[in-house]
């Protein structure tokens, strides 16, 4: 079974991304599709890098303890709140921590919105990003809507059909580029 590490790329208070990164860790738990880890960047609170992993002289637990489980991941989904058809300086942040550990990672990228418009331009700024570290990177996004009534603190979906259905195509993609990925 797959090993997928979610990036719940979010800090702030009363975030809405968080409750899609949940949503997709039970669906691929239920659907006994991967085992799955989240990487919740408020949990973690890292400060700003002033440097990047490699030249780290001393990292601390908290970082090595990301990157171990980065690395474990056979793939990452990065789930990215918009801010400003943007993504937050927290994932940036790790982003740039890493550099070859990015080179062939399977990454997927979920845009997280509180209203009717979807963040596709956030999506495609972090896959553009994710191209360019070298990773290989799914075709596909999952963009969640109206997350703050659509999704409740637990990740439960208002609608779990049309949420399963949606998501599932996303999560299949991901997993066969992953399974592809190995192979080559």
């Amino acid at each position: 079974m797959k090993q997928i590490a979610i990036i719940s790329a979010s800090i702030r208070d009363g975030r809405l991304s968080h409750r899609v990164a949940l949503f997709m860790k039970k669906y691929m738990e239920e659907n006994q599709l991967a085992k799955v880890d989240i990487l919740d960047l408020k949990a973690y609170d890292f400060p700003l890098f002033t440097e990047r992993l490699m030249y780290q002289k001393n990292p601390t637990a908290q970082v090595l303890d990301y990157v171990e489980r980065f690395n474990r991941a056979d793939a990452i989904i990065i789930v990215s709140p918009v801010y400003n058809t943007s993504f937050p300086a927290a994932l940036k942040n790790v982003i740039d921590l890493l550099v070859k550990e990015w080179r062939d990672k399977v990454v997927a990228v979920s845009s997280v919105t509180y209203g009717t418009n979807a963040g596709i331009a956030t999506v495609k700024e972090i896959q553009a990003l994710m191209l360019y570290m070298g990773a290989q990177v799914v075709p596909a996004s999952f963009t969640a809507l109206n997350a703050g009534t659509e999704y409740d603190e637990a990740g439960s979906p208002a609608d779990p059909e049309t949420a399963n259905k949606r998501v599932g195509g996303f999560i299949r993609k991901l997993l066969l580029l992953a399974e592809q990925t190995k192979r080559a």
